[in-house]
Order: C-alpha cells, then sequence, then structure tokens
C-alpha cells in the first residue's frame, strides 16, 4: 500500500474516532424539530469576557475581535468568555448542539463547568453536543477559553498585524432530533448531454433503526419538481441516496438557477425534524487546460476577499456579506477567492442565490517563508505535531461548502512550501469531494511526488501574462497544460505611501493593468482568470486608547510611513477596490469597466464612420461564458430620447455585430449605449460622439494692447484687466492678477521626478532612490523681458544645484499664456513627473474638467471622469473610527496613512480634488465661481494636479510627461525615460 494511502486511511480513523465521540459532527440546522416552537437560538450579542485570570469580568460584542473592542490581548495566554443561557423546556428529550462559527484560534469549550474540548482553527465551524451537560431546571453557562496562537498555521493575526483573537463568527444553539443525520451532502451529477441529472445525497446516521429520511425538490415558485418526492429507510452508518431529475434548470453564476430540497427524518412513520438545502445543478470538470462548468469553459473575473468589520475587525456578519456579495455582482466579478481562510457558509449561500464561484481556502498561510516575521507558524508543512490541524480545518471546510453549487475549487494552502502535511490534506480532500478541482501555492515548491494540484496557481504576473515562480512558468497567461489561474494579480497600489498622499490618482491609473490583464487572457485558453488582490481594504482602527494591555503590535505593525504618521489603524493597506466601510474607490469602476461580461470593439469615444439616416454597424465581444448576447436588451439614448432594441445570437465567447437603427445622426451628438440583462440590470455603459467631440474649450476674452514697465526689481506686463509682474531678482511671476484676483502667486518651477534606480517593485515598501528638486534651488541666471509683435516674450534660465532649465515664455494681449521648457544635465531614469509648477492663491476652491479619459465613459460625478467639477474642500468629514458620511473620493483624511493629521495641512484637499487628471483637454481652477486659470490642451496630451503643502500653499502641477513606475506587482506603467526633458504648457487667465 502507498504511504499516501496509508496516511490516508489512519486520517480517515482518527476522524471515524472523532465522529463517534461526537465532536466533529457536521450537522444541519433545523427547519423544524418536533414539539419544538424555536429551534435555533442565536447566541450572538453581550458575552462576559476576562482579560487574564485576575481580571475583573467585562461585557464585550460577540462576534467582534477582543483587540478591536479594547482588550490588548497577549498571545499564546488565555482570555475567557462566558455567558449564561436558559434552555426552554421543548428542548427536553431534543438532541442540544452548540455551534460555533469560528473562534480564533484554539479554544477550550465547557458547559456548566464540565470540560469537553479543545479545538484549532480560527475559521471553521465546530458543533458539540452538550445534551448531557445541560440543565432544564436552571439557566446554563456556556465558557470558553480563548488562546490567540503565535504559531498558528492560518498566520492571521500575523496577516492582520495585531491579536485578532476571539469569537468572531455566529454563536448558535438549536434542538435537533436524537436521530439527527449528519455530514450531509449533495452532488449533482449531469449526464454527458448536461440535460437531465442524478441527485445524490449522502449522510452518515447512528442509531438507525426504524428511520426513514424522506425528500421532496421545489423550483423556484416553490411547485413540487415532479417524481422527487421520494422516501430511503436510514442505516446506521454510511448512506447514500440517489434519484433521476429530468431536465433541471441549470445553475451557473450567469443563470443561479437554485432549487430547494426539503429534507424529513422520521422515526418508526412520525415526523422528528426537518431540514432545507438549496441545489444548484451543475457539475465542474478539467479538461485538459480548461475547467468546464456544465461543458462550457468558464473565465474567472475574481477577486480575492477578507473578512473585515470597519470596528470590530476580522468578523463575518450578515450585514457585510450581503453588501459584499452585491457590489462584487455590481463590479462584474464572478469569482472569489476565500483568503485566506473559509469564509461564513451564509456567504456562499449569497453566493450560490446571485451566481459567484467561490474558491475556498482552508486557514493554512505563508508556511515556511519568508513572509513570516513576528509571528511562528514556521515549518509546520512536515511537522507531524501539526497534522491533525491541518486535516481537521479541511474536514470542517469540506463538510460546511460541499453541498453548495458556488463551491468550484477547493485550496489547501496559501504561499506556502510544500510539505507532507499539504499531500495529507490533498489526499483526505480528493478522497472526501472528488467533484471539484482542488489549487494549492506555491506549487513550484513541489518538486517530487504526485502533484497535489490539478489548477496552477500562479501569482503576479505581468500584463503579458509571464511569470516564473518557484521553477513554473506561465508565458501568455498559458502553462504546463493545465488551467492557469492567477489567483492573485493587479495588486492595487497600496504601499507606496508617499504617491498615495500626494495623487491617489495611480488608483485610477491601476484600471489600465486590470484592463490589459483581462484582455489579454480571456482569449486564450488555458488561461483560467485572475482575482485581484483584493476586494476590500486591509485594515483595522485599533482603539486609541485599550482598556486593558498594551499595543505591543504597533512595533512590528510599523510600515514605512514617516514616524509621525503611523496612527493608530494597523493592517497590511489599502489594497482593496472597496474600503472597510464598503465605499467603492477608483479601482472599483476600473474593475467594472475592465472585466465587462460585453465589450464594444469600437476605440476611442467617436464614432467616425456613419452616414445620416442609416443603420450605425458597431462590432461587439460576447465575454459571458454562459450567456448568449440576446438575453440582454440595449437601451440607447439620442438626442433625448431613450429607445430599447434587441441584440442579436452572439454565443459566448464570440464576436459579432449590432446595429443601431437608422436615425437623423448629427455630426458632434452623442448616443448612450446601455446593456441591460433579464434582471433589469445595467451591465455596462458606452457614450459615442458622432464624428467628433465637442470639447467647450476656455477662451481668453482680455482686449486691447499689451505693456510693458520696468523699474530696478521688476517686469511689469500690464493688460486689458491683467498684470503679470516678473522679478528681476528670481527670475518668476510674482502674483499675476486677473479681473483683480491673484491667478498665480509664484512660478514657473520645474517639476521633475525621476526613479534613478528601478522600474517597478523598489516602492512597494519605501521610496526608491529619486532624482528630485527643490523650489529653494532656484537659483537665477538670466532673465529677459520683450514685447514682439504685440505679444510679451520672457528669457528665464537658472540652475538648480546641478541642473540647467531654460523657460521660454509667450503672453498674448488676450489672456494666454504659453511656457517652453527645455533642461540640460538631467539624470536619467524612469520618470515619475515632468513638467512645471505654479504656486497658486489659497482662495481657489473649485475644479472643473474635460479630459480624454481611458474609459469611453464614466458616470456622473466619477473621480476621474472625462468630465467632472468638484469642490477642493469637504468639511464633512468624521472622526476616527467612525463610519464615513462623505463617498470615498470626499475624503481629505485617511487614517491608516497620515494618522489624524490630515495629508499635510490643517486645510487638505479631497482625493477627488488632488488626483492627477490625465490628458486634459482643459484644467479650470476657480474662486468664488470665478474662473482663475485654465491650463488647455487642444490634444489631450497634458495632466495635472493641485496639491496644499505643509504652510497650506497651494501649488499647481502641468505635467507633459507623467507615469507611475513605482505601481509594482507586475502592473503596467508607460516606462518612460526622463531624458531629454521638454515640453509646453499653455495657460488661460
Amino acid at each position: 500500500m502507498q504511504l499516501s494511502k496509508i496516511l490516508l486511511f489512519f486520517c480517515t480513523a482518527v476522524f471515524s474516532v472523532l465522529s463517534v465521540s461526537g465532536q466533529d459532527l457536521a450537522y444541519e440546522l433545523p427547519k423544524q424539530t418536533k414539539g419544538v416552537k424555536q429551534p435555533v437560538q442565536s447566541l450572538n450579542g453581550e458575552w462576559q469576557f476576562q482579560f487574564d485570570a485576575n481580571s475583573p469580568w467585562d461585557l464585550i460584542q460577540v462576534p467582534g475581535e477582543a483587540v478591536m473592542q479594547g482588550y490588548g490581548i497577549a498571545h499564546d495566554k488565555s482570555f475567557f468568555y462566558k455567558r449564561k443561557f436558559t434552555l426552554p423546556n421543548d428542548f427536553k428529550g431534543k438532541k442540544v448542539v452548540l455551534r460555533f462559527d469560528g473562534v480564533y484560534s484554539q479554544a477550550t469549550l465547557s458547559i456548566n463547568g464540565k470540560v469537553l474540548r479543545t479545538h484549532k482553527g480560527g475559521f471553521s465551524r465546530w458543533e458539540t453536543d452538550i445534551t448531557p451537560y445541560v440543565s432544564f431546571d436552571k439557566p446554563n453557562e456556556v465558557f470558553l477559553e480563548v488562546q490567540d496562537k503565535v504559531d498558528d498555521i492560518s498566520y492571521a493575526s500575523g496577516y492582520a498585524h495585531h491579536p485578532i483573537g476571539g469569537i468572531l463568527r455566529d454563536v448558535t444553539l438549536f434542538a435537533t432530533a436524537e436521530n439527527s443525520i449528519h455530514d450531509f451532502g449533495i452532488t449533482t451529477d449531469l449526464d454527458n448531454d448536461f440535460k437531465d441529472a442524478l441527485l445524490k445525497l449522502s449522510y452518515e446516521a447512528e442509531a438507525a433503526k426504524g428511520t426513514t429520511i424522506h425528500y421532496a425538490l421545489f423550483d423556484k415558485n416553490n411547485k413540487p419538481v415532479p417524481n422527487t418526492a421520494v422516501q430511503f429507510a436510514v442505516n446506521s452508518g454510511q448512506n447514500t441516496n440517489t434519484f433521476k431529475i429530468t431536465n433541471p434548470l441549470k445553475w451557473d453564476a450567469e443563470h443561479p438557477n437554485l432549487y430547494r430540497l426539503e429534507v424529513r427524518i422520521r422515526k418508526d412513520g412520525k415526523d422528528t425534524y426537518s431540514f432545507h438545502k438549496a441545489v444548484g445543478f451543475r457539475t465542474v470538470k478539467i479538461v485538459a487546460d480548461q475547467m468546464m462548468v456544465n461543458g462550457k469553459p468558464v473565465k474567472l473575473r475574481g477577486a480575492n476577499r477578507h473578512d473585515v468589520h470597519p470596528t470590530l475587525g476580522r468578523i463575518s456578519t450578515a450585514y457585510y456579506d450581503s453588501l459584499d456579495v452585491k457590489l462584487l455582482k455590481d463590479a462584474h466579478i464572478n469569482f472569489i477567492r476565500t483568503s485566506h481562510y473559509p469564509p461564513s457558509e451564509r456567504f456562499v449561500e449569497l453566493c450560490n442565490r446571485y451566481g459567484i464561484y467561490v474558491e475556498v481556502e482552508t486557514s493554512v498561510c505563508f508556511v515556511d517563508t519568508y513572509r513570516q516575521k513576528n509571528y511562528a507558524p514556521g515549518a509546520t508543512q512536515d511537522d507531524p505535531n501539526h497534522t491533525a490541524q491541518y486535516l481537521s480545518q479541511c474536514r470542517e471546510m469540506v463538510n460546511t461548502f460541499k453541498s453548495h453549487p458556488a463551491v468550484v475549487i477547493w485550496s489547501i494552502g496559501n504561499e506556502s512550501i510544500y510539505g507532507s502535511n499539504f499531500r495529507k490534506s490533498w489526499d483526505y480532500v480528493k478522497n472526501a469531494d472528488k467533484t471539484r478541482p482542488v489549487i494549492w501555492s506555491y506549487p513550484g515548491s513541489q518538486k517530487g511526488d504526485d502533484k497535489i494540484y490539478e489548477i496552477l496557481s500562479m501569482h503576479y504576473q505581468d500584463v503579458n501574462g509571464n511569470l516564473t515562480q518557484y521553477g513554473k512558468t506561465t508565458k501568455g497567461y498559458e502553462g504546463h497544460g493545465i488551467p492557469a489561474l492567477f489567483d492573485e494579480w493587479a495588486h492595487p497600489a497600496c504601499y507606496t505611501y508617499q504617491t498615495l498622499r500626494d495623487d491617489p490618482n495611480i488608483r485610477a491609473f491601476w484600471g489600465i493593468s486590470m484592463d490589459m490583464m483581462w484582455g489579454r487572457l480571456f482569449p486564450t485558453k488555458g488561461g483560467l482568470g485572475g482575482a485581484i488582490w483584493g476586494y476590500v481594504d486591509e485594515t483595522f482602527n485599533v482603539p486609541a486608547k485599550l482598556k486593558k494591555g498594551t499595543a505591543f503590535w504597533n512595533e512590528f505593525a510599523k510600515t514605512a510611513k514617516p514616524e509621525g504618521y503611523q496612527g493608530h489603524a494597523v493592517g497590511y493597506g489599502e489594497w482593496g477596490i472597496v474600503d472597510v466601510w464598503r465605499r467603492p474607490k477608483p479601482e472599483f469602476w476600473s474593475t467594472k469597466k475592465a472585466q465587462s461580461p460585453v465589450r464594444i470593439l469600437e476605440e476611442g469615444k467617436v464614432i467616425k464612420n456613419f452616414n445620416p439616416n442609416q443603420e450605425i454597424q458597431l462590432p461587439v465581444y460576447n465575454r459571458y461564458d454562459h450567456t448568449n448576447l440576446n438575453e440582454l436588451k440595449l437601451v440607447y439614448v439620442y438626442e433625448g430620447k431613450k429607445k430599447t432594441i434587441s441584440l442579436p445570437n452572439i454565443n459566448p465567447h464570440e464576436k459579432g455585430t449590432f446595429q443601431l437603427p437608422a436615425a437623423a445622426w448629427k455630426t458632434g451628438k452623442s448616443v448612450l449605449l446601455s446593456f441591460v440583462d433579464a434582471e433589469g440590470r445595467a451591465v455596462d455603459t458606452y457614450e459615442y460622439f458622432l464624428g467628433e467631440r465637442p470639447i467647450n474649450m476656455p477662451v481668453a476674452t482680455h482686449q486691447g494692447a499689451l505693456k510693458l514697465v520696468e523699474n530696478e526689481n521688476m517686469f511689469l506686463i500690464k493688460g486689458d484687466n491683467f498684470e503679470i509682474p516678473v522679478s528681476k531678482i528670481t527670475g518668476l511671476i510674482e502674483n499675476a492678477q486677473s479681473n483683480g484676483k491673484v491667478f498665480i502667486e509664484k512660478g514657473p518651477f520645474l517639476n521633475i521626478d525621476v526613479n534613478l534606480n528601478h522600474l517597478t517593485g523598489a516602492e512597494v515598501r519605501k521610496s526608491a532612490s529619486k532624482f528630485l528638486i527643490q523650489d529653494k534651488d532656484w537659483k537665477k541666471t538670466l532673465v529677459k523681458c520683450t514685447l514682439k509683435n504685440g505679444n510679451a516674450l520672457i528669457s528665464i534660465e537658472g540652475t538648480y544645484l546641478g541642473l540647467t532649465v531654460y523657460f521660454d515664455m509667450t503672453i498674448n494681449p488676450t489672456g494666454e499664456l504659453i511656457t517652453n521648457y527645455r533642461t540640460t544635465g538631467e539624470p536619467n531614469g524612469y520618470l515619475r513627473e515632468i513638467g512645471l509648477k505654479y504656486y497658486m492663491p489659497n482662495d481657489v476652491d473649485q475644479l472643473n474638467w474635460a479630459r480624454d479619459g481611458y474609459w469611453n465613459y464614466y458616470p456622473e460625478g466619477e473621480f476621474a471622469g472625462n468630465e467632472g467639477r468638484t469642490s477642493l474642500y469637504e468639511t464633512k468629514q468624521v472622526a476616527y473610527g467612525v463610519k464615513p458620511v462623505q463617498p470615498w473620493d470626499q475624503d481629505t483624511r485617511n487614517y491608516y496613512y497620515w494618522s489624524d493629521k490630515g495629508a499635510r495641512t490643517e486645510k487638505p484637499l479631497t482625493n477627488k480634488a488632488k488626483g492627477m487628471k490625465e490628458n486634459i483637454y482643459f484644467y479650470t481652477l476657480s474662486g468664488n465661481n470665478k474662473p482663475r486659470l485654465s491650463v488647455v490642451a487642444s490634444q489631450a496630451d497634458v495632466a495635472c494636479r493641485i496639491d496644499r503643502m505643509e504652510g497650506n500653499q497651494v501649488i499647481l502641477y502641468l505635467n507633459n510627461k507623467w507615469d507611475y513606475p513605482e505601481i509594482a506587482w507586475g502592473n503596467y506603467c508607460k516606462t518612460l525615460e526622463a531624458s531629454p526633458i521638454h515640453g509646453e504648457i499653455k495657460v488661460v487667465f
């Protein structure tokens, strides 16, 4: 017998012993228990909490982390929970079970002073039959001793940068029948034509004499499915019941058709209890290098999801489980990897209902890798002392989720080095469930025996799909003859602290990476898909003042942020497309657009070829897996009139065309196109202009001739209601005014930011070595001002340390200022920004713009839309740890990145205002609703941003070249070299 089979036999025997003892059985929550009015009771809410054995008892919220409620628990030291509960009399004669959905990370359970068991593993469900130990004559007490183990194989506290110990999920008490079954599972086998199904129901039973099980299947309208009211005798031990279902509606993520299975258990002909299960008829198979759902290849457009509650920490609640599913569907995410532990069953039930594929991952992470820092799961992959926890977590995971159609992949560990405990995990999972493939990372660390994965997991390929990781390689998203799943990719920028403070537009720029990755993977055969890292921010608003203990974790949770900006919030960072409050960030819209299942292939924003009163043909790509395009409708709006048309027969993964009916099409008018699904949801929206896109560019309107006045210290250029002083001492414009208001306080300065030593990666934690200059280093060497052909010409030369800069400025009488610049002696490297900057007056308070944005269409008010308007400031800010009342893009403070200081000033700008606007046609700053200055670029080849600095100076940055080389993690950047440095900027005042 092979060693792996011997180990599997041993593990199965161990579980059999545990099952007989009643400690590791998985029960179904009863819908009805005979004679019991309310068989299921929640024990969530207030519990008593003891910080240590010498502390008084306090009150604490369950579920909820201890630390997040003010208790600085220490690792490997016990803290305690207790709660009284009274059993109703109708529980007598029933089996009373206590369920914990997750207690991190080791819990010892006592009932009425009797120690019953110790459970290891913080994210899997465990149940205990407490019938022999409870009383009906007096209140009962549940007592829990908990430790947050520093060597837990989940690494979950290390991951959160603080101890997450506590009761993290629901606590439930229920009464089921004495003859209850357990470990119930559903399998749906479809025939070769994927038409009819064999419904297979498995379970275990102990005292089965005289017990029967009765099934009835109901459709979504609660109508009985014919020939499904069947019954079977229940035998002791393992049972399997099967019956055929004729042509049921199939389940997939685009058609989440569910049936309801009613299960009743009888004893001697009398009902004892019943439960219900959702049934989705679907099969998952790996065929060569593709994953098939119901015989059709699927592409997984996914994200990684953590449990994060904004005030209670690493917990699961009904509100956030349901909100997450809604937001995921809104973002066109059809796949979730439950990193790096199983989710609540409630979350997966919602995925069943609304249609999201799920990879459920067991709680094993970073074993024997460099990522272990202040925690010590160590090299447990071959440690027999940890085998039981590896396997018990697998068993609890499979038992909880094996009946859910949404679950399509099992994961037996994240980013770990191979060892025998992973082999045993594979053996157990494949023996327990043969209907789903298994994935594991890092697969390249397994060098020898038969592989323990059926899907290749790869993390952070480049935008072309190329990666070598522990000897495994993908090229063009393909690899090794099995499906390649990049179940971590497209990592949003969250460690580039300086950039995030200065220019949150890096989050919108990230969308190019997402579009390139999905667009290039989708047509491949072996590229299964990818999962964004991640869905929700990984930050924890730890209370500023603890009730007990110390925030010892602050020492090792520190980041590369400046010392004065650490604050109380901890975690890995804001890597989500939504924040912890589930407010969408710029990455959310990019994800929705990049992964849209319907892609119009007409590039740009203008339909150039059209004829009035004729149809308009548009090419389209159906990027659904199971949905024909004709299942959608097209709603379009032209000249204020809305019309709806049907779409053609275009199969999934195929391209075709559709037609807009003939109309009196006019040059410069726009048509808004929305694809709407059968549920009435807008799938995607596009806006095209016919022939040309009209831009209402700001125009200079001053009149009359220019005058040049010169004195010992100043050139003064005077025009109609404006004057521009140029200092002979500094060579700079100082306090230029138009219509009685200052529109430039000082400038131009050169704006240059060049990374000298890297392209992507080095700024993951700290800033790269850069070439930067400071305004104070400017030394004027020459300034000249003349009038020629009615224009003022200003020539300025000077140096910043070893860099020489030449500015040639032209001012015309109407109110245009055009600046050409160049440098000599500049270093080369990968540029971040190159352009000009001006000091602006403090009373500018409004920004509006038009630009050639990356996406064809943005909703009104979007962070970086094709057109937009925003105030520079927002007063609706809230204190640390309090739910924001404003959208994310109106935040002016960030308690994770820069504590409670604001960005760097007492009056910081909003995210939306200071985020760079790329490819602008115009960028207008106003004060008191009056335009002060507009940057204009008819070719949309300039980018602008504004910021408020220390000392409250407002600065406008005007860039001819820009990039985000620090974005890292294989994401796209332009890879622009800095040298040569030159450009032109035009402003209107």
